[in-house]
């Protein structure tokens, strides 16, 4: 519960970040929505709020279309197609549970905003690596409830942080894609995907996975969103389709 005394459950409140708000970031938004709602099933997927923000935000515009398109069937969802850019606002920042940024200089400019935001704060390549680096018996010990387990891996996440070799600033972003072809596009949804995909696997593994009522995508496989391919260095040929493992 979240204390409020209203019965209601605490929500987990995720926030993703990167400059225009229409590439990167909102990509990460929906991209995660679904992945949670097809880890969790849609009941415990909505105890999750994903949202998303810019800190140059091209205010008012509808995510571009070539990001748009790593979406797949869900480009055409009524909340994609009423997305509009929005400056990222302090509150949303202040009240997150885990902000999600494409690079270490959007973490700076999250945390000008909010200082305090600072032990929840992560590039998202950052965030992966670190949950990598958790202890799988660790892992283990983690609350069931992926709401509470959610709260305790960014806590585990912290605690990780700093233990490390350092990492080149390039390693922990990801790429503007904004002035590139389709490539460009599908490269960075491929590197988001790489880094989210662990996040909510984690969420999710104390519970078991979904009944469905329908063949759905098999775990590691997007949930009806343009295919992102495996992980590899060189980018993506614009004219072909980029397959999971």
């Amino acid at each position: 519960m979240d204390g409020r005394g209203d019965g209601a459950p605490r929500r987990f409140r995720l926030l993703f970040v990167c400059t225009g708000n229409i590439c990167r970031s909102p990509f990460a938004r929906f991209h995660t929505r679904a992945l949670l709602e097809m880890r969790l099933g849609p009941r415990w997927a909505s105890w999750f709020d994903v949202a998303s923000g810019g800190t140059g935000a091209v205010v008012g515009s509808e995510m571009h279309p070539l990001s748009r398109a790593q979406l797949g069937p869900l480009a055409t969802h009524p909340d994609v197609a009423a997305f509009r850019a929005r400056q990222l606002p302090a509150r949303d920042v202040e009240l997150a549970d885990l902000v999600l940024t494409v690079s270490r200089s959007h973490r700076s400019a999250v945390l000008e905003l909010e200082p305090r935001a600072l032990r929840s704060t992560f590039t998202v390549r950052e965030f992966a690596r670190l949950l990598g680096s958790i202890d799988p018996a660790d892992h283990a010990a983690l609350p069931v409830d992926p709401r509470e387990r959610a709260h305790a891996l960014v806590a585990a996440a912290l605690a990780e942080r700093g233990q490390g070799a350092p990492v080149d600033s390039e390693d922990d972003a990801i790429p503007d894609p904004i002035q590139g072809a389709a490539a460009e596009h599908a490269e960075s949804a491929r590197l988001l995907h790489e880094a989210v995909r662990p996040l909510v696997d984690a969420i999710g593994a104390g519970v078991p996975w979904p009944v469905r009522r329908r063949p759905g995508p098999p775990p590691g496989q997007h949930p009806g969103m343009a295919p992102v391919g495996p992980v590899r260095r060189r980018r993506c040929p614009a004219a072909r389709s980029v397959r999971h493992r």
